[in-house]
């Protein structure tokens, strides 16, 4: 009894362990079961078909030999179809053929049947939910048993009445293995299902969220744009004030620009030569330029560059944009003014950028929402800046890290890798 089990088991194993292993290694998003890799699956379960018959294990008695390899079979058949079904059976009819003994040609007449018959079910079995499959995939089995035992009571003559309850044992037990992998296949294709949903929905929501965010911020300079225009038309101004009216309108072009260039940052980052930066003089440049901005907020910008060398690899220009971002929300989160303290820290790694406020401060879930399309803690902020930053830190391999607390300020922190000479 004990190596009954141990043998049945280890059939099951050889039959569960392909899908398990085609679970872990396919590729997110095109794991459907004998369509995505048809090969690798037929290959997979012709070795489930190998081991099953080259373990065998004594059923009930000792004089009955049993093995599930019509198991992998009828699935494959199922979701693979005719070319499936029909590799499969040579597997298993060179298999039976090489293991020889009593049975042999009943065996392989039985294999030819199933693979020749299944595939046939293969529409319906798509179309009932996985309940009925269940069923469908039992009625096959206890369809090929049967098969198995009239033929041995008209060829050999074995006493179909002193077998029943072996054969009912059987059936039971290659049915309900053929349930479980049946079973355990549709739910990994529900996940799969599942899964292609929501990355779908994660897309559209993301597509939606960047037309919102692009189409109001080009709104405003468009509005400017065609109302200065339409003064032109409409009113004789002197040359001075036309030329006045032409400079507002190119700085709105330039804004809208400038908006459309940090989308396509996002959406397909652009840079230049990626190269060493010493990140105390580019932060000491990215600090006087917005300094003016800064003092004119009534806002302390307090800076400690540290000592020593400080390489990181990466694209100068993008890297200002991305310091520039965060210190300007920075500063904005302090509207009655206050101290931005940035501090330029370096180990043997890394190297890492602290940008503290004093601001107004986040909840948990505002900082998680950081980096997402068209969320924004002001009244007229899209997001795309910090969109950008997490962008352009990412490229240069780089992480970025937000601690906050509401009423108490905000500080980000910007890692990256220190390269050597």
């Amino acid at each position: 009894m004990e190596a009954m089990m141990t043998g049945m088991i280890n059939n099951i194993f050889f039959i569960i362990f392909p899908i398990i292993l085609y679970q872990m290694f396919a590729t997110a998003g095109q794991r459907n079961f004998f369509v995505s890799h048809r090969i690798t699956m037929t290959i997979l379960f012709s070795i489930s078909i190998i081991l099953c018959m080259v373990f065998p294990y004594q059923f009930l008695t000792e004089d009955y030999i049993f093995d599930l390899r019509q198991v992998p079979m009828i699935v494959g058949a199922l979701y693979g179809g005719p070319v499936v079904s029909a590799v499969l059976f040579v597997v298993s009819a060179v298999g039976r053929i090489s293991i020889g003994g009593d049975g042999m040609y009943i065996a392989i007449l039985n294999q030819l049947i199933v693979a020749a018959g299944v595939p046939f079910l293969a529409p319906l079995y798509r179309k009932i939910n996985r309940w009925w499959k269940a069923v469908l995939v039992f009625s096959i089995s206890i369809v090929s048993l049967l098969f198995n035992m009239f033929a041995g009571y008209f060829i050999f003559g074995d006493p179909i009445h002193d077998l029943i309850g072996i054969w009912l044992m059987l059936i039971l037990n290659q049915g309900a293995i053929g349930i479980l992998a049946a079973l355990l296949i549709e739910h990994l294709q529900r996940q799969e299902y599942l899964y292609n949903s929501l990355m779908r929905h994660e897309k559209m929501e993301t597509v939606s969220h960047f037309a919102a965010a692009v189409s109001h911020e080009l709104r405003n300079p468009l509005q400017s744009v065609k109302g200065f225009v339409q003064l032109l038309q409409e009113v004789e101004y002197p040359r001075a004030r036309q030329l006045e009216f032409q400079q507002t309108i190119l700085e709105e072009i330039k804004a809208a620009e400038d908006l459309i260039d940090d989308y396509l940052i996002y959406a397909k980052p652009a840079y230049g030569e990626m190269k060493r930066i010493e990140v105390a003089p580019e932060l000491s440049h990215v600090v006087k330029v917005m300094s003016p901005y800064a003092n004119a907020r009534n806002v302390e910008l307090m800076v400690n560059s540290g000592e020593g060398v400080s390489p990181i690899l990466g694209d100068p220009q993008k890297f200002h944009q991305a310091l520039v971002n965060i210190i300007r929300n920075g500063v904005e989160a302090m509207p009655d003014g206050g101290k931005l303290k940035i501090e330029l820290e370096t180990s043997g790694s890394s190297i890492c950028v602290h940008i503290e406020d004093e601001g107004l401060g986040m909840t948990k879930e505002q900082v998680n929402r950081l980096g997402e399309p068209y969320f924004s803690n002001k009244s007229k902020g899209t997001g795309l800046g910090l969109m950008v930053t997490f962008s352009i830190v990412n490229q240069m391999d780089g992480e970025i890290n937000v601690e906050s607390e509401l009423g108490k300020g905000t500080k980000f922190t910007l890692e990256f890798p220190k390269i050597s000479k």
